[in-house]
């Protein structure tokens, strides 16, 4: 009887532990910043503020996202309710080398606290003009 008594309460104890995702009072954010260079030679032309940009958060080991939000007016980005754990953030670049014209920019983050209001660097993304 009293080894099914621990046995019950250490399966209780792990099927309580929270994994990386929404539920939590955790929070990431962060602003994505658009630089413009020139397709032909490739220079520096105008840095602002990229409002629309989709970003996109995977929860801990996955291998697929998870959630995705778009950034604001002012380029910056919200993700609430998270849990304690590991996650990765990710953007789309555009990239003249790349087979499919764009690659991602990716932000590894690990939450460790319960109620922590994580700010990323800013994120920089390329786009090419003519």
């Amino acid at each position: 009887m009293r080894n099914g008594i621990i046995a019950l309460s250490l399966l209780l104890l792990v099927s309580c532990s929270k994994e990386p995702g929404e539920g939590g009072k955790n929070s990431i954010e962060g602003v994505i910043m658009m630089q413009e260079y020139t397709k032909s030679t490739d220079q520096f032309v105008i840095e602002y503020p990229a409002p629309e940009e989709r970003v996109y958060i995977i929860y801990g080991e996955n291998a697929y996202y998870a959630d995705e939000t778009r950034t604001n007016y002012d380029g910056s980005f919200l993700f609430q309710y998270l849990y304690k754990g590991e996650y990765h953030l990710f953007v789309y670049s555009e990239c003249l080398a790349c087979a499919s014209g764009v690659e991602p920019i990716f932000v590894d983050i690990e939450l460790k606290e319960r109620k922590e209001e994580f700010v990323t660097d800013t994120i920089y993304v390329k786009k090419y003009i003519n």
